[in-house]
């Protein structure tokens, strides 16, 4: 008979329990991954942790693949809410603006 805390549990529930901790865990499906236009590979920088250096990263990252290539076509979206610093890396001083459908158009720098 199983025992936890000094309780006795009885064995219908001992064995229920058994089963509920041999099965294994359910995980939710990955989100179906949508196609970007023009777009070939997507290389994400992220970390659980703020200051670690993941702007510089993909600054540094962005850099280089265009330098590897200079007919390559590289784009970089900052997502911090709390204060982006791409554009300030990059030299961007200018604010974004709408196209006809409200999609903001990207700021463009090393054409």
């Amino acid at each position: 008979m199983l025992q936890v805390v000094g309780v006795n549990m009885s064995k219908r529930f001992t064995h229920q329990f058994r089963r509920l901790m041999s099965t294994k865990k359910v995980v939710p499906p990955t989100p179906k991954r949508l196609p970007i236009p023009g777009v070939d590979k997507v290389i994400l920088v992220a970390s659980g942790k703020g200051g670690v250096g993941k702007s510089t990263t993909a600054v540094n990252l962005a850099v280089a693949l265009r330098g590897k290539d200079q007919t390559c076509k590289v784009g970089l979206l900052d997502a911090d809410v709390y204060g982006p610093s791409l554009p300030m890396m990059m030299n961007l001083n200018d604010s974004p603006e709408l196209n006809e459908q409200e999609m903001m158009l990207p700021l463009m720098n090393m054409e």
